[in-house]
């Protein structure tokens, strides 16, 4: 397992690695997701194509975008990631306003979930591994446990 840490920098190197603004063509737009995600290193050029080891990728980039938000909000980045998606999804804006960062983040995992669109039958099921993944990351690290 990743540690909190690991995750961050991908998530960092995949918001680095996406284009800005994304492309409106969904198949422009999920070659650049999934060019974002081999830029992080969380897939491998040989598993382009295979919709398990995408699916698969795209749920630890949403990981690792939680762990980051954790940065700011230490513990409540799950949370925060799944509030900024459904309020993009809803079309309303939180209060506080998210930042610049959250921003990002958002737009990261609104695009790893549209590329998911591609690759499982149901991506709001990825988002929930996601989220129970960086549940497991967090309580291991905190606990010390590789």
């Amino acid at each position: 397992m990743r540690t909190p840490a690991d995750s961050r920098a991908y998530a960092r190197h995949l918001i680095k690695g996406l284009p800005r603004p994304l492309p409106q063509d969904e198949a422009r737009r999920a070659n650049a997701v999934q060019a974002g995600l081999l830029a992080s290193g969380l897939l491998d050029s040989n598993d382009l194509g295979n919709s398990p080891a995408v699916a698969a990728a795209a749920r630890d980039g949403l990981t690792s975008l939680a762990h980051l938000l954790d940065e700011a909000a230490p513990e409540h980045g799950a949370g925060q990631l799944l509030l900024l998606v459904l309020a993009k999804r809803e079309g309303f804006t939180p209060h506080p306003a998210p930042d610049e960062d959250q921003c990002r983040a958002r737009e990261a995992a609104t695009a790893l979930l549209d590329l998911a669109l591609w690759h499982t039958d149901d991506p709001l099921r990825l988002l929930g591994a996601a989220l129970q993944v960086h549940a497991e990351e967090t309580r291991n690290s905190s606990t010390g446990k590789a």
